[in-house]
């Protein structure tokens, strides 16, 4: 019994050896990898750099009271309110007080005038009949004149008072949402006083800072590649405004955003040209095998083998990179599975990230 456990003991032993013997390139040639590929291309690249921007919108504006008086209404935080909409009210007693006593003021005027104009009538017959002396009458015409001017004063009195009035409440000037409520009901304020932060949400733009160097690159474009937290896009270029700041030397390129639902104040990125473009043997990024001392891509030839060839990498322009080397376009490059590739291993092409995830050969192979 002791014999056949030292045997056995030796024969695993044995097994074990010759399976730590096996060659690694053989190991793995034995397992064809699965993995994604694409063809090699040749494009048109320019050479990009990343500039910084924020969502904004057309119109931020702080809505100000245009008379003094006391905050009675404002609208809700958060508030959507369409254009022309009430978002604020001040207390209207004081002018409607004051609209009274314009109005009492107006039609005294009216019948003062009425009268000074009835007298030189009155007067004109006398004086054409010799019975009262023209000076007489000159004194009831200047009467008038002053009592029309009056009259005048007291209508723009008036219809002041009615435009103050008015202003009692304050009105949305474009559709938007209330971002800030600068002051609380119940509050005095004086005419030119801020009270709400209305922002439009319809006409949302984006505002970058692109080097002067990229101005000329900027006009042949007719969009820009964006990114943020919330994804990646292409936004049309809406205006260039060729002017730099004096310090930075930076021009603001504004951005069509109304098709792209980002919240404003976003911070984004976006790819600016700064250089001409140049035709370019090119992969995706995810092609690359990045190593510290050297970057390399994998080539599938013709026996469906795995061929890794030493590039240098150039420039790039969204997923794009320009790669130089034993490439040629048309040939197949992997973009997923190259991270345990070895040279002259056998693969398994699969036509999509879920069949090279589960293996599965209904993706179809090459």
């Amino acid at each position: 019994m002791k014999n056949f456990h030292q045997q056995f003991i030796a024969t695993v032993a044995v097994c074990l050896s010759f399976a730590f013997f096996v060659p690694h390139s053989d190991a793995r040639q034995g397992f064809p990898a699965n993995v994604n590929v694409t063809e090699v291309k040749e494009t048109q690249l320019s050479p990009v750099a990343w500039v910084t921007g924020t969502v904004v919108s057309r119109n931020n504006s702080q809505i100000a009271a245009e008379v003094s008086g006391r905050l009675i209404m404002l609208a809700d935080l958060g508030a959507h309110v369409e254009k022309g909409q009430v978002i604020a009210k001040l207390d209207p007693q004081p002018l409607t007080l004051q609209l009274h006593e314009a109005q009492a003021n107006t039609e005294s005027a009216k019948a003062t005038a009425a009268f000074q104009e009835s007298e030189v009538k009155r007067k004109k017959a006398l004086v054409d009949k010799k019975l009262i002396a023209e000076q007489s009458l000159e004194e009831t015409i200047s009467s008038y004149q002053r009592a029309k001017a009056n009259l005048a004063a007291e209508q723009a009195k008036l219809a002041q008072i009615k435009q103050d009035l008015a202003y009692t409440e304050l009105k949305a000037p474009f559709e938007g949402i209330v971002a800030q409520r600068l002051r609380n009901q119940g509050e005095f304020v004086n005419n030119g006083n801020a009270i709400i932060r209305l922002v439009e949400t319809a006409n949302v733009e984006a505002s970058l800072f692109a080097p002067l160097t990229a101005y000329r690159f900027l006009q042949q474009s007719d969009d820009l590649l964006i990114k943020s937290p919330l994804g990646e896009n292409r936004a049309p270029i809406k205006t260039i405004i060729p002017v730099a700041d004096t310090r930075s030397h930076l021009m603001e390129v504004r951005l069509d955003m109304s098709a792209i639902d980002w919240p404003i104040g976003l911070d984004i990125k976006a790819a600016v040209a700064n250089g001409a473009s140049k035709q370019v043997t090119a992969v995706p990024r995810d092609a690359l095998v990045l190593r510290r001392n050297a970057t390399s891509i994998f080539i599938i030839d013709a026996e469906n083998k795995a061929k890794q060839i030493p590039v240098t990498i150039g420039i790039s322009e969204g997923q794009l990179v320009e790669v130089q080397g034993d490439v040629r376009p048309g040939q197949l490059v992997v973009i997923r599975g190259a991270e345990r590739l070895q040279p002259g291993q056998a693969v398994n092409i699969k036509q999509n990230n879920q069949a090279l995830v589960s293996g599965s050969d209904s993706a179809g192979n090459r």
